[in-house]
């Protein structure tokens, strides 16, 4: 579905229960609002409604430009004005996490609370920030930085390689993963695992490239500004996010805020299998 905010057009998907407790889930980078029907049947049990918006030049939503960490605040207020929402709880998986700890310090009240999914943590002066993060994202952040225009078009190859043969795609991807997330692949159509990457691009690579730099740039948010409970999840077995980015959250955040739950034998994608506990964690923190 799409909602206009602001004069701006913004593409989400919906799972679960269209009438229970909203919750804003946030995507990773390079992806989008696809792929998050591993929501949908939990949510329903526990009678929550959960809302995926793509970000500014991803996927269906319109640019942005200048956007930045702490200004998704205000974006997503806006956002819930028009759905007539008043309060709701967020989930950042991946690369959302910047982006739901930006509505956990900038919301204010009207956040009940935050849960993150293998959320990447800042990459700044702190020693080792970059220590155990795949390969694939620290490349890509290179050329970014080095060489945009080699990287937009390396982009835009992976998109056209993904359509043609996306079964290849997957491989690349399982390369650089735990056997517990090679596991999780194994089990899915490929075609239907790699759409979210594939309408992360649909407007071309600028919004995937200007997400990489939001990430790798400081973000200057309030964390003392963060009241409400912040649920970290994090597996074990992650090799794309490793547990430090969980661990230096923690630290940040005021103190009693955070709670980290480590989850042994999970990785950066198979802890979609554990959404569940994500969820009863936001409704009874």
């Amino acid at each position: 579905m799409n909602v206009t905010v602001d004069g701006r057009t913004v593409a989400l998907a919906e799972h679960g229960d269209p009438d229970g407790a909203p919750v804003f889930l946030f995507h990773g980078t390079p992806d989008s609002r696809l792929g998050k029907e591993f929501t949908d049947a939990p949510a329903r049990e526990r009678g929550l409604r959960v809302l995926c918006p793509d970000r500014g030049g991803i996927g269906g939503s319109d640019p942005l430009p200048g956007r930045t960490i702490p200004g998704y605040a205000d974006e997503v207020l806006a956002l819930a004005d028009v759905l007539g929402i008043d309060r709701f709880a967020t989930i950042g998986y991946s690369a959302g996490g910047p982006f739901a700890l930006s509505c956990a310090a900038g919301c204010g009240p009207r956040v009940t609370g935050t849960a993150l999914m293998a959320g990447a943590g800042p990459i700044d002066d702190r020693p080792g920030a970059t220590e155990g993060l795949a390969k694939s994202d620290l490349d890509m952040l290179e050329l970014i930085d080095k060489n945009p225009r080699r990287e937009a078009m390396a982009l835009r190859v992976q998109k056209w390689a993904t359509q043609l043969v996306p079964g290849a795609a997957i491989g690349q991807i399982s390369a650089e993963l735990a056997q517990p997330d090679k596991d999780f692949l194994a089990r899915r159509p490929a075609k239907e695992e790699m759409s979210f990457f594939v309408e992360s691009l649909r407007q071309g690579p600028r919004g995937v490239m200007d997400e990489y730099r939001l990430w790798a740039n400081a973000w200057h948010l309030d964390w003392d500004a963060v009241t409400a409970p912040v649920e970290i999840f994090q597996g074990e077995d992650d090799k794309m996010v490793p547990m430090h980015h969980a661990e230096d959250i923690a630290s940040r955040l005021p103190a009693g805020t955070a709670r980290i739950h480590r989850l042994p034998g999970v990785g950066h994608l198979s802890i979609q299998d554990h959404v569940a506990e994500v969820l009863d964690a936001l409704v009874t923190p």
